[in-house]
């Protein structure tokens, strides 16, 4: 990870509601942080291959993600990926009185930064 991506990912997270996060970079390599006991830090990296997996099965049929998100009842799983191929996994506690804005920004701020 580049000291830039590093840089950024420390200005930024944790904030409220953040789980655990985990990037892969263009050459494949993976890292992670979790802020949950219940979830290791390779659990989240396993979770950002199986959604980088589902988005490349997107682009199988010609659809081209750049950001997705899958809901469940107490977590939402939040991938943003770039063209260089890294991409972005938040995970993040599913509950009302917690705000979007900090996981909508990271991700744009994320897919349209220079890393």
């Amino acid at each position: 990870m580049t000291q830039p991506f590093q840089e950024f990912l420390a200005a930024r997270l944790p904030f409220p509601g953040l789980a655990a996060w985990s990037a892969r970079t263009a050459d494949r390599a993976l890292t992670s942080q979790s802020y949950a006991p219940w979830l290791p830090s390779s659990r989240a990296e396993q979770i950002l291959t199986r959604l980088a997996l589902a988005a490349d099965g997107l682009q199988y049929h010609q659809l081209e993600p750049f950001r997705l998100c899958w809901v469940f009842e107490h977590m939402r799983l939040h991938l943003a990926l770039r063209h260089d191929g890294s991409c972005l996994a938040l995970i993040v506690l599913n509950a009302r009185e917690l705000s979007t804005t900090p996981v909508e920004s990271v991700l744009e701020e994320f897919v349209a930064g220079d890393w």
